[in-house]
């Protein structure tokens, strides 16, 4: 619920829109929008900001004003980007990026590129998004933005961690909460806090992973910062998973998920439901697992993500299996779906991944034949890949079922 400061502040804004519009002045109407759709996409309202946006947009294009039509296309990225919808991020972040580079304008152009490079993060071409990070990096320290220096350097730390690199990683995040420190930014301040859990986690020690959520988590409370706080939690529960305490990981994942729901945010909704689901699952809890692993099939969907999808119908294919011993047609059709997928995609081990699955669907059924041809079709896959533990279970398997007539599982 909006506080009374909070609806004051849109009223305000929204009664100066009335008389801007009246007076028919298109730049003052820009500049409102622009703060109106902020004001939206901070409070999570993903819909009225991008609505909001696209009209600055408009409007500041009908004015001549490329660098106001620069910064539209800036947050209608980051607005997309929220939705998952990555391939519409990536265009109007691109179209900023042109524009602030051919007007000269080294803070936007600095800020486009380092989203660019989060786009790259996420999309796993890690050369691209370092490339982007660094150039964002050269750029502010050419302008002596330390807060533009502490988001790069912040965002250069979160992609070595994800890269193992973890000396290298520390030193970024520490250099970036120094200069979030020396600008008395508390949210960035409390990002990497929450960065530096991360890499703790990473590195095995949850403790001290423990430690950094629980500052991030502090310091976003205390800002009212709904993401922030919902990113504290999750890392929270995962800790907590890790640990073997499940209760305690379910009710930090819990509150995760209605803040994402909240705000909109669709890939932060699928990570937190497939961990909800795992949880459920090890609590015996089958009927929550599933609304949470179909809950993530159909964001999935609605993003296009078929890496994704796939995952998520192998998932719910084994859920189906192991809950309906009696009747497997429900999870045939997830598990084919998910064969499909993975086909499409070119991936090998998720392909193998299914066909184990549907190994343990036939051997089920009796359909001792179909079984051994789906294990075969399985090991073949893991030798490729040289995962040689999985084709020594699988080998076994098969063997014990010509051997035995079993119908064990793979």
């Amino acid at each position: 619920m909006a506080s009374r400061y909070e609806l004051r502040y849109e009223k305000r804004l929204q009664d100066r829109l009335k008389e801007h519009e009246q007076q028919g002045d298109r730049q003052a109407m820009a500049e409102v929008c622009h703060q109106l759709g902020a004001f939206y996409r901070d409070r999570g309202d993903t819909e009225a900001g991008v609505r909001l946006f696209r009209r600055a947009l408009v409007l500041c294009e009908s004015v001549h004003d490329k660098l106001g039509v620069a910064s539209a296309y800036t947050q209608l990225g980051l607005l997309m980007e929220r939705q998952g919808e990555f391939g519409q991020a990536r265009f109007y972040l691109e179209e900023s990026r042109r524009l602030n580079e051919e007007h000269e304008n080294l803070e936007g152009l600095a800020r486009a590129n380092g989203y660019i490079g989060f786009l790259d993060f996420l999309q796993g071409d890690y050369a691209a998004a370092e490339k982007a990070y660094r150039w964002a990096l050269e750029l502010d320290e050419q302008i002596q933005s330390p807060g533009g220096q502490a988001e790069d350097y912040g965002n250069l730390g979160s992609l070595m961690a994800a890269q193992s690199r973890y000396q290298e990683a520390e030193a970024m995040h520490q250099q970036a909460l120094l200069l979030y420190e020396k600008a008395g930014d508390r949210r960035g301040m409390g990002g990497q806090y929450r960065s530096l859990a991360v890499l703790w986690q990473q590195r095995g020690d949850l403790e001290q992973a423990r430690v950094f959520y629980e500052l991030a988590l502090s310091l976003h409370r205390e800002l009212d910062w709904q993401c922030g706080v919902a990113l504290a939690e999750d890392g929270l529960g995962q800790v907590a998973e890790r640990e073997g305490d499940l209760e305690r990981a379910l009710a930090w994942y819990t509150k995760a998920l209605e803040r994402f729901r909240h705000g909109g945010y669709k890939q932060s909704i699928v990570d937190v439901n497939r961990r909800l689901g795992s949880v459920c699952l090890r609590l015996d809890e089958h009927a929550d697992a599933v609304m949470h692993y179909e809950e993530a099939l159909d964001l999935c969907e609605e993003m296009d993500d078929r890496q994704g999808v796939g995952r998520c119908c192998k998932q719910l294919g084994d859920l189906y299996l192991s809950l309906a011993v009696d009747d497997p047609d429900r999870a045939s059709v997830m598990l084919e779906r998910a064969l499909t997928t993975y086909r499409a995609l070119n991936d090998e081990r998720g392909e193998g991944a299914v066909y184990t699955s549907l190994g343990n669907l036939a051997a089920r059924r009796g359909e001792i034949t179909q079984a051994i041809a789906m294990w075969t079709a399985a090991s073949a896959r893991y030798r490729k890949l040289g995962v040689d533990d999985r084709v020594m279970e699988i080998d076994t398997a098969i063997k014990r079922l010509w051997g035995h007539n079993s119908s064990r599982v793979a």
